[in-house]
């Protein structure tokens, strides 16, 4: 049969069940960029079985959490949008795919292979420190999704497979008999239930992510869906030592990483399976399995070691030296060029997270906006670069006075912004006083000895009892405060809260 007309097959089959009702709402969240929290609950938990899952996941080993997570909202709060729309939409399609009856394939074999491939793909992921892990699990997850399409299409089509067929003898069965294997009809499929080009993309090359440019996005992306169905394979392999040998050389071909790291995303694999169990109501692996496929990763390891020990070290320096530069660049990306406090865009994004939590579980906030009083004469005075020491010297005194929970960040120019997690009013003051007299006290040039630098702070708390509609309210109310503080004389602390009642309605009225 020619590939094209066995493609035409695929499209026109009814009998495959596409997404049901609330995982193809969830598909159409998924894509609108201004999805609110509120509409995701309400579509999650339109199905309970699903809101159970949700709530359970959120409070396992995924996402291990110091609070376990009582209702729906906290637990899309602490997985995210993104990662709940992910995991809502796999145990939708798990549902309705475990409705088939296959013909040619070992069919618990099948879903035994997907749910290892995926959270093994998730593992992997996270080890490389990868973006969306959630998108991954799904992409292993759905990765042969057309390999039941075909069994629907022709159902006599996987007969002559040996028994137990593994994944590379359905690879060169397809191959030979299409001229195409089912990772290009998984990715087809994907695409028509308008799911996610990154994840479409990641299945139609998880056979061959070395045809992707490599070190991109997507071919990292692809990697870790090709290892996962590798780790899978080697779980439920009878001979499971070259298996697991050839991972970790792949693993440390596509994505860098060292032998015994490999051991470690096994060991972490391992211990997410039962997790993984609970949540698809399915058994994958014995434990003893468990255990013996640790056993023989671990020999792997030792005897590479002994082979190859100053390879090994070798590597290790390597690698170390390339961690500590990766962190070194993410960490510089966060920071202000000029003070080392952390940036504007930081600033943000940690302002956001702080406040969402707030307003879910009941937290005080407060955050503190720092303005050098009289800068520009400073400048003028003394020159640009007498007033870059002084926003140096600022920004360090600000961090040593605040607690090891708080977070500064330059805000603009001149002007700081201290992000108070868990403070209320009262402790908020009690920094702001520390800070003034640290800043007063200073000497902010020791090579001139005449620069004294004052400053004024505006303080703004969000309270169970006193709320802010939006993070841009609460920044507003702080920069009202800085401003009557430079009103009444600078070198001072003033707060929202003992604002006249007419300032706190004009601030939330615009919001």
């Amino acid at each position: 049969m020619l590939a094209q007309d066995f493609e035409n097959r695929l499209k026109a089959q009814v009998d495959f069940p596409s997404p049901s009702r609330v995982a193809t709402e969830i598909i159409a969240l998924a894509r609108d960029p201004d999805i609110e929290m509120s509409k995701v609950a309400q579509a999650v938990g339109r199905d309970p079985a699903m809101t159970a899952k949700i709530l359970r996941i959120a409070n396992s080993a995924f996402y291990a959490q110091r609070r376990p997570s009582q209702n729906l909202r906290q637990a899309l709060v602490i997985i995210g949008l993104n990662a709940a729309l992910t995991l809502a939409l796999s145990f939708s399609l798990v549902s309705s795919m475990r409705a088939l009856q296959p013909i040619g394939i070992d069919y618990p074999r099948f879903w035994r292979r997907a749910l290892l491939g995926a959270t093994a793909a998730r593992a992997f992921c996270e080890a490389a420190k990868i973006a969306h892990p959630e998108d991954m699990f799904l992409a292993a997850l759905l990765q042969d999704m057309a390999v039941l399409a075909i069994d629907r299409a022709s159902r006599d089509f996987y007969a002559g497979l040996p028994h137990p067929a593994t994944h590379a003898d359905w690879i060169a069965y397809e191959q030979k008999a299409l001229g195409k294997d089912h990772a290009t009809y998984s990715a087809m499929l994907l695409r028509a239930w308008n799911l996610p080009e990154r994840i479409c993309k990641a299945v139609e090359y998880s056979h061959s992510p070395h045809e992707l440019p490599r070190d991109t996005d997507d071919a990292r992306f692809a990697s870790c869906v090709a290892l996962g169905s590798d780790l899978a394979e080697a779980a439920l392999s009878a001979e499971r030592s070259a298996p697991l040998s050839n991972l970790a050389k792949r693993a440390q071909d596509l994505l860098q990483m060292r032998h015994e790291q490999c051991n470690d995303v096994v060991a972490h694999i391992m211990k997410l399976i039962p997790e993984t169990e609970d949540l698809y109501e399915t058994r994958l692996i014995a434990a003893e399995d468990a255990e013996n496929l640790l056993a023989e990763a671990r020999e792997l390891l030792a005897v590479r070691n002994l082979h190859a020990l100053q390879e090994v070290s070798a590597l290790q320096a390597t690698a170390s030296v390339l961690l500590s530069r990766t962190e070194e660049a993410e960490d510089s990306s966060r920071r202000d060029p000029l003070t080392g406090v952390l940036n504007r865009q930081w600033l943000d994004r940690l302002l956001n997270r702080e406040f969402t939590q707030a307003v879910v579980f009941g937290r005080d906030l407060s955050i503190a906006h720092v303005d050098i009083d009289r800068f520009k004469t400073t400048n003028d005075t003394y020159g640009t670069e007498v007033g870059d020491k002084v926003l140096r010297s600022c920004a360090r005194i600000l961090q040593s006075c605040v607690r090891g929970s708080d977070l500064v960040a330059r805000f603009s120019g001149e002007e700081f912004m201290i992000v108070l997690p868990g403070a209320d009013q009262d402790i908020a003051q009690q920094i702001a006083g520390r800070m003034l007299k640290a800043l007063l006290a200073a000497d902010h040039d020791p090579e001139t000895g005449n620069v004294r630098i004052t400053a004024s702070i505006g303080i703004a708390t969000y309270t169970p009892k006193h709320r802010f509609p939006t993070t841009l309210a609460m920044l507003e109310a702080a920069d009202h405060a800085l401003y009557a503080a430079k009103l009444c004389g600078r070198n001072r602390f003033e707060c929202y809260g003992d604002l006249p009642a007419a300032t706190h309605t004009s601030v939330v009225a615009r919001h």
